[in-house]
């Protein structure tokens, strides 16, 4: 029993290498019921979005690295082998971050009858030298006022209102695609019948609805009244149907309004941009932070914000709106019901 003790076999971290092994489970066995597990579980399930992007991990750099090797050897100097890889393929950190923390869930997945982890580390950073990721080094496109007037008097139809309505709101893409005609509920967005409050509560993604980003996604958005009567005049007579929808009423892809439209009107320009000169532009006319945050869709930052209920000040929130305006120009004339009708039909 001395040499046994020794020698270690009798320790808790031996067993549970031992008991790994015996499972003998591999990293591509383990990742695909991680992946599965994750997508179906009732506690935060992980969005079709971001399954998209952990498989593409999964199937490009971890299994073709990490694939066949039993999940007991992955540890700090495996990890630390494969962050050699990723930085000579020239990979940015923060996308190396990103690929190192599924390898460390899909380790972490692996537990016993008891709920204990199977293959229990503890990650040395130092050791397996994990890029730093600085906010000032991540790629955070913007667009400035003369710009958005630019794409706006560029686009055509719908997306001329889709575009004007990014840049005067901050929706989320997603969330700007989600919206519908008609009253409000919890399973639909839905715009009010003067176009001057939009009521997020879902998402679109590839042309399915489900749950906006966050909890705080859930909210509504005081419009200004020039935006108003443009979303006004492009909705019309319509009485239900999504806002920008194709011809057999489903609603419209980002991939296909990228190339469609947005790409033509402006090389740099992207969805977040439009969001990001939102916020710019509530920041540079003074709008209380508590308010900026809930029409935006971020969470509070103090107990302060908590304790502060302006958010629920309808008649304030839209003085607000007013003041702040929209930032741009939408141009002398709006798109009409007719035009947007002709390029819905070419479409």
């Amino acid at each position: 029993m001395e040499i046994v003790t020794k020698s270690g076999a009798n320790s808790k971290e031996h067993f549970e290498k031992v008991e790994a092994i015996n499972l003998g489970s591999t990293f591509r066995q383990q990742s695909a019921w991680w992946m599965n597990h994750s997508q179906t579980r009732k506690r935060n399930p992980i969005k079709p979005s971001t399954a998209v992007g952990y498989q593409s991990y999964l199937d490009k750099w971890l299994n073709p690295n990490l694939g066949d090797m039993p999940l007991s050897q992955v540890d700090n100097k495996t990890v630390r082998e494969l962050v050699g890889k990723l930085a000579e393929a020239k990979l940015a950190p923060k996308t190396i971050v990103e690929i190192v923390s599924v390898v460390k869930k899909v380790v972490a997945s692996l537990l016993d009858d008891s709920g204990m982890q199977i293959c229990p580390r503890q990650w040395n950073h130092e050791y397996i030298d994990m890029p730093t990721v600085k906010v000032s080094e991540q790629d955070t496109p913007t667009v400035e006022a003369e710009e958005v007037s630019e794409i706006i008097s560029k686009a055509e139809g719908r997306y001329k209102v889709l575009f004007a309505l990014l840049a005067g709101t901050g929706l989320r893409i997603g969330e700007a695609l989600a919206l519908e005609i008609g009253e409000p509920s919890d399973e639909r967005s839905t715009i009010s019948a003067d176009c001057k409050t939009i009521h997020v509560r879902k998402s679109v993604w590839r042309g399915k609805k489900q749950d906006p980003k966050t909890g705080n996604a859930v909210r509504d958005i005081d419009v200004p009244a020039s935006l108003a009567t443009m979303l006004k005049d492009f909705i019309g007579n319509r009485t239900s149907g999504f806002v920008f929808q194709t011809k057999s009423g489903r609603p419209l892809t980002q991939r296909n309004i990228l190339r469609d439209s947005l790409r033509k009107a402006s090389k740099t320009a992207t969805f977040h941009a439009f969001r990001r000169f939102r916020i710019t532009n509530l920041r540079e006319f003074g709008v209380p932070e508590d308010i900026l945050r809930f029409w935006v869709g971020h969470a509070d930052r103090s107990v302060t914000d908590r304790y502060s209920k302006m958010k629920k000040r309808i008649p304030v929130r839209k003085e607000w709106a007013e003041k702040a305006g929209l930032g741009f120009n939408l141009g002398p004339n709006g798109p009409t019901v007719e035009a947007v009708q002709l390029v819905e039909n070419a479409a």
